[in-house]
């Protein structure tokens, strides 16, 4: 089974996030004039920027503050780009332009997702990721523009499959991806690392995993049952990502209960 149908499968995943962010106290000035070829300029830079084309709402940041997508309204606030008004004013349609531009137009979000509710939900996606793939995130995992450009478009749908954060929070809260998986209590992938070397890390990454799950579950036979019928759930579909997970989970079962014999003992 290949990588995006695995991903394809997979449950979604959705980071913490904050319900409300304060609108920035400071606006990126930009020009009220655009001509047609710096309007299309513009959508090409974003789209190299972020990976997809426009919106409507990713130009217009009242819109998007109303429908709860501070986020959105800050990226499009950091940086210097026509409104939507400006655009549907120098061709038939928003998305006519995104078309000129030579690039497809795609669908508004019909789910508005908020800011990060904290660095610790960067932390927890971090796990939640080597959870269900066996490794931490590449730069490339998280940066679907990236990934575009390595023609590996099978990143870019795992990283839709969810609501992941993006390269550019990570570094935001911690300065780098591979500082933000050292926060989160496992082992960044090293450059110029042979095979067996990165076999022994994400052994160990799976292992540590295993362990952070173990603090928060109630041990004893009950959960393990569970999560052996998970595991026996996810044989039956076939998918590689379910058996994974539901293989770590066991994992995690089996250490809380044994760590609770072992207290007893």
């Amino acid at each position: 089974m290949s990588e995006a149908s695995a991903a394809a499968r997979a449950e979604p995943f959705e980071v913490r996030r904050l319900a409300e962010v304060r609108p920035l106290a400071a606006r990126a000035r930009r020009s009220s004039k655009y001509t047609r070829e710096e309007v299309l300029a513009a959508i090409r830079r974003w789209a190299d920027r972020y990976g997809e084309p426009p919106t409507m709402v990713d130009w217009e940041p009242a819109r998007a503050r109303r429908l709860g997508q501070h986020w959105r309204a800050e990226r499009y606030e950091g940086g210097a780009w026509p409104t939507a008004r400006m655009v549907s004013k120098k061709f038939a349609s928003f998305n006519a332009a995104v078309q000129q531009a030579g690039l497809t137009p795609r669908r508004a979000p019909s789910r508005l997702r908020a800011n990060l509710s904290d660095p610790s939900a960067v932390l927890d996606a971090i796990v939640e990721w080597t959870r269900r793939y066996g490794d931490v995130p590449t730069m490339a995992d998280w940066d679907p523009a990236r990934a575009r450009r390595l023609e590996q478009d099978w990143r870019i749908a795992r990283y839709r499959q969810g609501d992941w954060p993006s390269v550019r929070t990570v570094a935001h809260h911690f300065g780098s991806l591979a500082a933000a998986i050292e926060a989160a209590g496992l082992t960044p992938r090293a450059r110029a690392s042979q095979h067996a070397d990165r076999r022994a890390e994400r052994a160990a990454n799976r292992h540590a995993v295993a362990r952070l799950r173990a603090a928060g579950l109630t041990p004893g036979g009950s959960e393990l049952a569970a999560r052996l019928r998970d595991l026996s759930d996810a044989r039956k579909a076939a998918d590689p990502v379910a058996i994974h997970t539901a293989l770590v989970d066991v994992a995690a079962s089996a250490l809380a209960w044994a760590e609770t014999v072992g207290a007893e003992g």
